[in-house]
């Protein structure tokens, strides 16, 4: 999504006639992980650590790499939508073909809307990408033990994004610094990264977006930072940024759109429900933490946003 591209399929369908639910095969698997045996769900950990690649494989080194049989896997397949393992294989060649999609490409398949139905449009592809973001079963408790983390005062914060994705970064770590103390933007300049990801420590909590085509200096940060210790929190969307592997929680949101570019609506969506749980989990501490921000005035507000901070670009407070 970095380079705004998107691709349209219709998620429901597979080619031999079953049925599922979301618009990826990763997202699927997340789904259902409630639904699975103790085996099906080693199959699912060792498709999403390295996902998709796992699920190129063929059906014995899936199996091999899951510690399981080959049956299991099989059964793994058909419980999240698919016949069989061809049917699974297919899909998700169609995912890798999206993930890289070109914005030259979908500008042929997606600039071609009338000036009159782009509002109609938006409206259907807006709703539908909130809907879908919104919907997951699992996804109040994905926030509730993000939020937990975001409010423990003993954990520093901190936010990156990509060439687009920065913006959401920077909007949910100007509302966390608001709400509590020790929060920091990575910088966007290579350099300036590479420095930051030096500072992140052991206990630390990275909230990384990152969306197709995935940027790969905002992988490495996540990788850098869960190899430190730290907490790694990945935006991402159905077709999952590599940072996934390296991530303790995965937060999942739509991208539909009228045009060749994503959507970052549903990304903005997560951060306003997770500075909404936050001040509920704060309580008073977050109460204070906001009078005292708000008694220096205006020009605080000012100084909070363009300050430099040690080792990157944005400010911590």
């Amino acid at each position: 999504m970095e380079n705004g591209g998107r691709i349209d399929a219709d998620p429901g369908q597979s080619e031999g006639g079953a049925t599922h639910t979301s618009e990826t095969i990763g997202e699927e698997v997340r789904e259902r992980l409630g639904e699975m045996t103790p085996s099906e769900r080693r199959v699912a950990r060792a498709l999403l650590e390295t996902y998709p690649t796992a699920g190129l494989e063929s059906l014995p080194q899936l199996a091999e790499g899951a510690g399981v049989t080959g049956p299991t896997v099989l059964r793994f397949v058909r419980k999240i939508g698919f016949e069989g393992y061809p049917d699974f294989q297919r899909s998700l060649r169609r995912e890798v073909q999206a993930r890289t999609e070109g914005l030259p490409s979908l500008y042929r398949t997606k600039g071609g809307t009338q000036a009159d139905e782009v509002l109609r449009l938006s409206h259907e592809a807006f709703t539908t990408a909130l809907d879908a973001t919104l919907a997951s079963s699992s996804l109040d408790r994905d926030l509730s033990d993000v939020v937990a983390v975001l409010c423990d005062p003993k954990r520093h914060l901190w936010f990156v994004g990509g060439r687009f994705s920065q913006l959401v970064a920077s909007y949910l770590w100007l509302q966390m610094r608001f709400l509590r103390p020790g929060c920091a933007l990575v910088g966007e300049a290579p350099e300036r990264r590479r420095l930051d990801g030096l500072e992140i420590e052991r206990r630390d909590v990275l909230c990384l977006f990152d969306y197709r085509r995935y940027q790969q200096d905002t992988v490495a940060v996540g990788a850098a930072a869960a190899d430190r210790g730290a907490v790694v929190v990945v935006f991402t969307d159905p077709w999952l940024s590599p940072a996934v592997e390296h991530a303790r929680h995965v937060l999942i949101s739509h991208a539909d759109s009228s045009s060749p570019f994503d959507s970052l609506l549903g990304a903005f969506a997560l951060t306003e429900v997770i500075a909404a749980k936050a001040v509920v989990e704060l309580g008073e501490a977050g109460r204070a933490r906001v009078a005292e921000v708000d008694a220096f005035g205006d020009g605080f507000h000012e100084a909070v946003v363009a300050a430099p901070k040690v080792g990157g670009e944005g400010a911590t407070v």
